[in-house]
């Protein structure tokens, strides 16, 4: 719920829809009956079961070495979580040592020494005889973090920290046998930084009192303003020379762009924007010096990294022609003669993992030996996504994904839709094993990216301003579901509906305003009342530095104190029309939820329960609003498993294990919904 999820992401490949396996402009993408075509001639997928889906890897944190000699990753086994490395030319591997806990593994610059980030502290490990020391204990009270290796200095980290007592933010560089070196201060915090080629601050982002992001830079002992960008918008420092800056930005107050800022003149120029017009650059993938861009990186419809320099230019059309189906992130150096590609895509419940020669232009296959202990299941029983671009009734373009059965001819299947939460937020092309347990079990599965959603442009993001009742948002959800029924998607006689926060908020709204086209909703952590929920988190307060909610609503269009437009949102909200109602519903909720009011979710069932409508209640007292027992994934994965069943006509859900079985004893409240 509220999460804008503009974050550093992975970056990726060429475009794949459906049958059609190039790059390609989007005039010229396959249709959505070339798909359904090629969908229905793949052979029937077998029946997986619910614990092979979601089976993890035992591969994680897999990181090349700046020099490219050396693969550093974490490998777990019954004995525990090992971290070990692996020669790129000989493939010879050795195990460092036995580690517990969250760990993030970070090279340093020179490729001599990997650094440990549990959250806690911060310990390095010496590739040369594996010799291991904690560098530092982590402060919490001074919210002390690992910040990143340090570019310039071999055997040297960055962590950050606040002097309370002096309100002054700190940010240290500490090498590997300890020494630690102030580098800067300020009462203001580093929240992005450029150092020079002598390891000095040269650039640094700040927020002003007014949150707008200040760009100074270091001259002399001064900081002089550089640039700004707008409160909450894209805004991160990629790379600098001399005389210029270059900058992930909101280019036009639209789509994330990669410019470049002339420091003498204040002149900017865009060095990349995406050539299909439609989504952010998420991601510039640099060298790890940082001095040279390598890679923009682009996440919709489907992900496609575009090189910078003539020899990624190469490699990424490489990448692109091996890998034509699947997401690739690329850990690559400007010395390096070969980069790490870690392949990921919707039919991948665990990464593959190749090495890319810069010489020969020739990829290889590393670590599928550890790979194939953890089992994965194999690409062709798990489908694909399609990415979707449809007309919403206001005439807009819309998106989405939808996934099919293989070997099924789609206008027989039942059909459920998906609502991220957010509500602004989105879903992506790599693996979800909640869709693939959906299309194992003869489902469709539609994941609309509707207005609000992220990675489209701030355009698009912002497109709804204050129509979250009954309104825009979930029009363009409809509208998505409608227009895939009149393209031989789904038996309208059996669709479904669910999502988690907001998206559960959704799925309330779609059963009460839209009774007759769903068969049953499954919400999840839902708000009742979507006024309700923004005023209660914009009047908390701010997280650290960033902006308060209220700021964020502000800047989302969204103004509480236009007493109409909230008034709008509250007529249509499903615990002002719990009456209306029409098909079964499976609530999810947690007792100590802090973002979605648990009194509002109990009474809305309690009406419901009052005027006889089929509803099932499952609260886990000891949870919040995210979920963190595997338990509790399990619960919610048997319910919507036997609500399909019951509603949808899909096969039964195996019986719950004992363990499960209690669970669902102790924690389901009401149940009218299910037999």
């Amino acid at each position: 719920m509220f999460s804008r999820q503009i974050v550093r992401a992975a970056p990726a490949h060429a475009l794949f829809l459906a049958a059609c396996l190039a790059v390609l402009p989007a005039h010229a993408l396959p249709s959505l009956k070339q798909a359904l075509a090629h969908n229905a001639a793949l052979p029937f997928a077998a029946p997986i079961a619910d614990e092979d889906l979601m089976r993890r890897s035992r591969l994680n944190q897999v990181k090349l070495s700046p020099d490219g000699a050396w693969l550093a990753f974490l490998e777990t086994d019954d004995q525990g979580q090992h971290l070990a490395v692996l020669a790129t030319t000989s493939h010879e591997k050795k195990r460092l040592l036995t580690l517990t806990g969250r760990q993030e593994l970070h090279w340093s610059i020179d490729s001599s020494v990997i650094f440990l980030d549990s959250g806690d502290g911060l310990a390095a490990v010496t590739l040369a005889d594996g010799a291991s020391a904690k560098l530092a204990a982590f402060d919490r009270k001074a919210e002390q973090r690992f910040v990143a290796v340090d570019p310039r200095r071999p055997r040297h980290a960055l962590t950050e920290s606040f002097d309370r007592a002096a309100k002054v933010y700190r940010m240290v560089r500490v090498d590997a046998g300890g020494g630690t070196e102030v580098i800067h201060e300020s009462d203001r915090k580093a929240l992005d930084y450029l150092l020079d080629e002598q390891g000095k601050v040269r650039f640094i982002r700040t927020l002003d009192t007014d949150f707008s992001q200040v760009i100074s830079q270091k001259q002399g002992d001064q900081w002089v303003e550089a640039t700004r960008c707008k409160r909450l918008r894209a805004c991160s420092l990629v790379a600098a020379d001399k005389h210029s800056l270059s900058m992930l930005v909101n280019h036009a107050d639209d789509r994330k762009t990669l410019v470049k800022l002339d420091l003498a003149t204040r002149a900017t120029r865009v060095l990349h924007s995406d050539p299909l017009k439609v989504s952010d650059l998420r991601h510039v993938v640099a060298s790890p010096a940082g001095e040279v861009p390598l890679f923009a990186v682009y996440d919709m419809p489907m992900r496609r990294n575009y090189g910078l320099t003539s020899a990624a230019t190469l490699a990424a059309l490489d990448i692109a022609k091996r890998f034509p189906e699947s997401n690739i992130t690329i850990g690559a150096s400007n010395s390096a003669p070969r980069w790490l590609l870690t392949e990921r895509s919707a039919r991948l419940n665990q990464d593959r993992f190749w090495l890319y020669d810069r010489a020969s232009r020739k990829v290889t296959q590393v670590l599928e030996q550890e790979r194939l202990l953890g089992k994965p299941l194999a690409e062709a029983q798990l489908a694909r996504k399609i990415a979707l671009r449809y007309r919403a009734s206001d005439g807009a373009t819309a998106h989405g994904f939808l996934s099919l059965p293989p070997g099924k001819d789609a206008s027989t299947l039942p059909m459920m839709t998906l609502v991220h939460g957010g509500p602004w937020g989105k879903f992506d092309s790599d693996y979800t094993t909640l869709v693939q347990m959906l299309v194992n079990r003869g489902v469709a599965v539609f994941q609309p990216n509707f207005r609000a959603s992220t990675g489209y442009g701030d355009k698009y993001m912002t497109a709804p301003k204050s129509d979250f009742g009954n309104g825009r948002v979930q029009a363009d959800i409809i509208d998505g579901v409608r227009w895939l029924l009149a393209n031989g998607v789904g038996d309208k006689r059996r669709l479904g509906i669910m999502g988690d926060s907001f998206g559960g908020y959704s799925t309330l709204l779609a059963l009460t305003h839209t009774p007759d086209l769903f068969q049953f909703g499954m919400a999840m952590v839902p708000p009742t009342d979507f006024v309700r929920t923004m005023k209660q988190a914009a009047s908390g307060p701010a997280y650290g530095d960033d902006a308060p909610f209220s700021v964020t609503l502000a800047e989302m269009g969204i103004d509480l104190a236009d007493d109409a437009a909230m008034k709008r949102i509250s007529d249509a909200a499903p615990a002002a029309n719990a009456g209306k109602v029409g098909k079964p519903l499976l609530v999810l909720a947690g007792g100590k939820d802090k973002m979605v009011d648990i009194a509002g979710v109990t009474d809305f069932v309690a009406t419901m329960q009052g005027l006889d409508k089929p509803v099932t209640l499952l609260v886990d007292p000891e949870e919040g609003h995210n979920p963190r027992k595997q338990i509790v994934r399990q619960a919610y994965t048997h319910l919507l498993q036997r609500m399909v069943h019951q509603y949808l006509g899909g096969p039964a859900a195996a019986a719950p294990a004992p363990e499960l079985a209690k669970y669902l004893e102790q924690t389901i409240k009401v149940n009218t919904a299910l037999k």
